[in-house]
């Protein structure tokens, strides 16, 4: 009986260390002047794809979206953009995507879809290549909600358009 107490004892320690660790390792709520963070260790080996901002109702450039890549996986940053008295600009971590073992035919996509009738450039999603305009195999989206500073898995497929970036006539 002693040795169960003991091996429970040394098991919630266990547990709770993997946790402290686990989030001293975040990246989230690291601040940079550095639009791509690389002065961030753990982006070094990372390379931007693409970069966006999301302007709000009173077109203040307070949110931006960043994808960056290496060899294993890509990685989605949803960033705050905070600006001082002097304009100095800070950019800091609010959420982050990683996302692997994409298909051949996947890629992602970021500011060219919608809710149907509402232009926000808040969506993130795994999208089929296609040579048409518009994107008919939307697999995976996900919305940087500016309210909660979060990235939200959208389930409602059908609510969403999305258009190719890569679409020439």
């Amino acid at each position: 009986m002693k040795n169960l107490f003991s091996i429970l004892i040394l098991l919630v320690l266990v547990s709770c260390s993997s946790k402290t660790d686990k989030k001293n390792n975040s990246i989230i709520g690291m601040e940079s002047s550095n639009r791509n963070f690389k002065d961030i260790p753990q982006l070094k080996k990372f390379v931007k794809v693409n970069d966006t901002t999301i302007y709000e109702n009173n077109l203040e450039n307070k949110y931006g979206i960043l994808h960056l890549k290496n060899e294993s996986k890509n990685l989605v940053i949803f960033k705050g953009i905070l600006t001082d008295s002097l304009d100095n600009v800070t950019y800091k971590i609010l959420d982050t995507l990683s996302i692997s073992n994409l298909k051949k035919p996947e890629f992602i996509t970021i500011n060219y879809c919608n809710l149907k009738n509402d232009n926000k450039a808040n969506i993130i999603a795994i999208v089929d290549k296609t040579d048409s305009l518009k994107i008919k195999n939307i697999k995976k989206v996900w919305i940087a909600n500016t309210t909660s500073e979060k990235i939200e898995l959208e389930n409602n497929l059908n609510r969403i358009d999305c258009f190719n970036e890569f679409f020439t006539k």
